[in-house]
């Protein structure tokens, strides 16, 4: 049965993969990108197979683009079946938003978290709904510090984006549980060092050692996408939920991500920062 799924970051790497993928099966397609060029081309390329495709360009570093975005969607399209939460980068030097936030931390967390609680309403339209948040294994080996989330007094590009990964855990544990009364779940995974365009928006010797370990170590997209695709698709999935993978397998994350009261004080943390700095306001809220 034909299903209407949200890709972000859809129009490079694992995302586009997964766009491709999905297109096969006949479903309908809602693709996010930044690139309006990329995201022309995409759509074109599966529309030709008769796929329904409905683009919108946002950069989802932008909290207030990505609101805007979620309301927009939820309004053209009241009921969705799976959101992929996919769009993240890697920053080696410490970037600023135009909004004020650390950009790896209004990339790869604040996004993920304002898409999927702007966009509930329309997953819980659903029958049986599925939100995936791509992390990773890199989550090992850190733990969050409260009073420098944007790495403000001690930026390392690497730390910052395995925090962030950590947070796209925490983010899913909590509200895996916080939806456990309805048909809404909430999975993430691992994709693995896959070899796409990951880090290439850095400069320098990053961009040098990232391109040769790519090159050396590195999977294929597709076989990136895999656990994406698992995710989304796979009808044994269907009452699994606040579950971390890893080459389509349920496995274990670091022994921090299962700390409840940091994972909670994150999402105070989140909760707090979109009603102060922008007042937004999440349907049902």
């Amino acid at each position: 049965m034909s299903q209407l799924i949200l890709v972000t970051g859809a129009t490079d790497g694992i995302g586009r993969v997964c766009a491709h993928s999905f297109a096969k099966s006949k479903n309908e397609l809602i693709l996010v990108g930044r690139n309006p060029d990329k995201l022309s081309a995409l759509v074109y390329s599966l529309e030709v197979h008769g796929v329904k495709v409905h683009p919108y360009v946002a950069d989802l570093s932008l909290a207030k683009e990505t609101f805007a975005l979620a309301e927009k969607i939820r309004n053209n399209h009241p009921k969705i079946d799976v959101l992929l939460n996919n769009a993240g980068a890697y920053f080696d030097k410490r970037v600023v938003t135009n909004e004020g936030l650390e950009a790896t931390f209004a990339l790869n967390h604040l996004n993920y978290f304002i898409l999927a609680l702007g966009l509930l309403p329309s997953l819980k339209n659903a029958s049986q709904a599925r939100i995936i948040n791509v992390a990773s294994r890199a989550h090992e080996g850190v733990s969050l510090e409260f009073n420098d989330l944007m790495g403000e007094t001690n930026y390392s590009g690497w730390k910052q984006y395995q925090r962030s990964k950590l947070m796209n855990i925490y983010f899913t544990y909590e509200l895996a549980e916080r939806l456990n009364q309805t048909k809404i779940t909430v999975n993430c995974l691992h994709p693995g060092f896959v070899k796409t365009k990951f880090g290439q928006n850095n400069d320098g010797l990053t961009k040098v050692v990232l391109t040769f370990a790519q090159n050396i170590f590195a999977i294929s997209e597709e076989k990136g996408a895999e656990t994406s695709i698992y995710l989304a698709t796979d009808p044994n999935l269907n009452n699994v939920s606040g579950k971390y993978f890893v080459k389509k397998k349920e496995a274990k994350s670091s022994p921090v991500s299962y700390d409840k009261v940091a994972r909670r004080n994150l999402w105070t943390y989140t909760e707090d920062l979109i009603k102060h700095k922008y007042a937004f306001k999440f349907p049902g809220n």
